[in-house]
């Protein structure tokens, strides 16, 4: 599905997405560019509007998002580190009619925002996001026609990210089952 990037979205003074400023404008304290940022959200209930139905999800120091149930699919089908409500990963803000919501950042929306995979410390927009985001590896998917440190896919076994098999020619110095220490 194609989709119009959105270039700035409306925080409120806790730094929370509002999702509603026709009659909530008081309530935007700044408009910030639209990039993918990482936070670690919990879910913590469902409102409803006049036109959709939501999920609201917290955040550490007041901050509340609402995400689209159809985003919310996406979410289920596709994020790999949910935990009794919590998940932690890349989000982006998006707006469906007058509302504004969250939704999962995809890989188009990581390398937009300047991401360049590999290790995080040679990515600048990883090096611009909060330093408590570090798992050593910056969140876009690297290629498989360029070589890299093998990063394992959540989804199979001796598989990496780009889709080749962890010990393939492509992941550089990754050691091959032979060449393992015992």
């Amino acid at each position: 599905m194609s989709r119009t990037r959105l270039a700035k979205a409306p925080y409120d003074r806790y730094g929370g997405l509002v999702s509603y400023i026709v009659s909530n404008a008081s309530n935007v304290h700044e408009w910030r560019e639209n990039t993918p940022f990482p936070e670690m959200l919990l879910l913590t209930g469902t409102t409803r509007g006049m036109s959709a139905a939501r999920f609201t999800w917290s955040a550490s120091g007041g901050r509340t998002f609402e995400m689209f149930m159809t985003d919310a699919v996406d979410l289920l089908t596709n994020a790999t580190n949910i935990f009794k409500g919590s998940v932690d990963t890349w989000w982006i803000a998006q707006k469906r009619g007058k509302n504004y919501g969250i939704r999962l950042a995809t890989q188009k929306d990581l390398k937009h925002a300047g991401h360049t995979s590999g290790p995080y410390t040679d990515c600048p927009a990883c090096q611009a996001a909060p330093k408590r985001w570090s798992t050593g590896w910056c969140p876009l998917d690297p290629t498989d026609d360029t070589e890299h440190q093998a990063q394992p896919s959540p989804y199979l076994m001796d598989t990496c990210r780009c889709g080749t098999k962890v010990h393939h020619h492509i992941h550089g110095t990754a050691p091959r089952p032979s060449e393992e220490t015992p």
